[in-house]
């Protein structure tokens, strides 16, 4: 007989998690909340000499600030270092408008950067961050003094390769329905493994930490309501507005965002580097954070 518990899961998804726990878990010093002027409650740190030239990560789809924490630490000792949680994603939580079309992301992008006050930054965004910091250089390009975009999504490139299950089933309403009712610790190792290339890349500790932000309350739904919305790809006119000197990382065997995606945006950028590692999968920050933090801070010297 099925056991009561699976059938509440089944009929209603995980359980869900505490906020209180998750913010002592994970927000403790140097994070701070910040409220921007449209609700959302950010969950964002400012680290490194508050002088040094500053630099603002922006990560990708189903991650959060932590992701970026062996690449920080490379880079903190030379760089004001800001990186915080998108809305749905961590400690942000859901927000309390209910969107989350590109459009949204970019304006709190944007509101972040006024709160902080500052005039000129380094932008670095990975795969669906790699294409917020995009769209927010075309808009706002005085702004932006060098862009770094890791994997980037964005690009109207075919799929060359299938993409991992759980990607494949959030594009489609029952997808969702299933994902939502049957979603684990497990699958969370899973879908983590998927994205990169070398599996014992992941950690224990990167596990817990998807699976515990996929607790998160409402999370989870506003991430199957954004898959719910079409995000338009760019055209070469729009890639065009990015005035930035721009260093593109790839991975080589990217399934997710292939380096073909990267060829698209190093033929339309006006000013652009390209960088494609080899062994390496759609989470190159995290893969060889070391790798990443020298091409970032020879490709950074090399221009000022």
């Amino acid at each position: 007989m099925m056991a009561m518990g699976t059938i509440k899961s089944l009929i209603l998804g995980p359980d869900k998690g505490d906020i209180g726990e998750l913010k002592e878990k994970y927000g403790p010093p140097p994070s701070q909340f910040i409220r921007l002027p449209n609700g959302v409650n950010v969950h964002l740190r400012d680290e490194g000499d508050p002088d040094a030239p500053p630099i603002v990560f922006v990560h990708g789809h189903t991650e959060d600030l932590h992701t970026w924490n062996h690449i920080v630490k490379n880079l903190v000792e030379s760089f004001r270092v800001i990186r915080f949680d998108l809305r749905r994603h961590g400690l942000t939580g859901p927000a309390p408008d209910n969107h989350y079309r590109i459009e949204n992301y970019v304006s709190d992008l944007s509101m972040i950067i006024d709160h902080i006050g500052i005039d000129s930054f380094v932008l670095i965004g990975h795969s669906m961050g790699g294409r917020i910091s995009a769209r927010y250089a075309m808009g706002k390009p005085e702004r932006v003094s060098n862009l770094v975009l890791l994997s980037a999504s964005g690009a109207p490139i075919k799929e060359e390769s299938s993409p991992p299950m759980a990607l494949r089933m959030m594009k489609n309403p029952f997808g969702r329905f299933l994902i939502k009712r049957i979603w684990s610790r497990n699958m969370a190792k899973k879908s983590l493994e998927d994205m990169v290339f070398d599996k014992s890349s992941i950690t224990e500790e990167e596990i817990d930490r998807m699976w515990d932000f996929s607790t998160y309350p409402g999370n989870m739904d506003a991430m199957f309501r954004e898959f719910g919305e079409t995000w338009d790809f760019f055209d070469p006119a729009d890639i065009k507005e990015i005035t930035s000197n721009t260093l593109l990382i790839w991975g080589k065997e990217d399934s997710i965002c292939p380096p073909s995606m990267g060829n698209w945006y190093d033929s339309n950028l006006p000013n652009s580097t390209m960088v494609v590692l080899p062994n390496i999968g759609h989470n190159p920050h995290f893969e060889c954070p070391d790798r990443c933090s020298d091409e970032i801070s020879s490709w950074l010297c090399a221009r000022t």
